[in-house]
């Protein structure tokens, strides 16, 4: 393990913990959970249909964990599967009418922070806090970094 004073490294963990929280707006009343959003919006942005094995890996979330999320998204009807003729186990998950218009109401509360310090911090200097947290979570993820 490298030799790190542990009380510097606990200072800078708590300021990108502060970060984090104050990206994170507090739940909008009714609505769905940040996790939810995450994976509505997984599948909205994608160019190919994604299995709940897509998403496990994509968002980091156990198997278990994942289909929990399904489940309350089906239950909401944010979510459909749509099974496979060959593998009538195997399925592939898309998006409501109900999901996408659930999905643009989250995205103007939940990226009004991300908004704002774009503004203030300015686009180049956003640029570069995006490529540089892109590079951050490619190597915690044990993944080659690209540039």
């Amino acid at each position: 393990m490298e030799n790190y004073n542990w009380l510097d490294m606990m200072e800078k963990m708590n300021e990108i913990r502060l970060f984090s929280s104050l990206h994170i707006r507090g739940k909008r009343k009714g609505a769905t959970s940040p996790q939810e959003i995450d994976m509505l919006s997984r599948i909205f942005i994608s160019d190919e249909a994604k299995t709940p094995l897509d998403l496990s890996v994509l968002m980091g979330l156990s198997k278990s964990a994942v289909s929990r999320l399904i489940e309350s998204l089906e239950k909401k009807e944010f979510l459909e599967k749509q099974y496979s003729e060959k593998d009538k186990r195997s399925y592939t998950l898309y998006i409501t009418e109900k999901g996408h218009q659930e999905l643009q109401q989250a995205y103007q509360h939940y990226l009004k922070p991300i908004y704002k310090l774009r503004r203030t911090i300015g686009e180049e200097r956003f640029n570069s806090l995006l490529t540089q947290i892109k590079e951050a979570n490619s190597l915690l993820q044990n993944k080659e970094v690209t540039k």
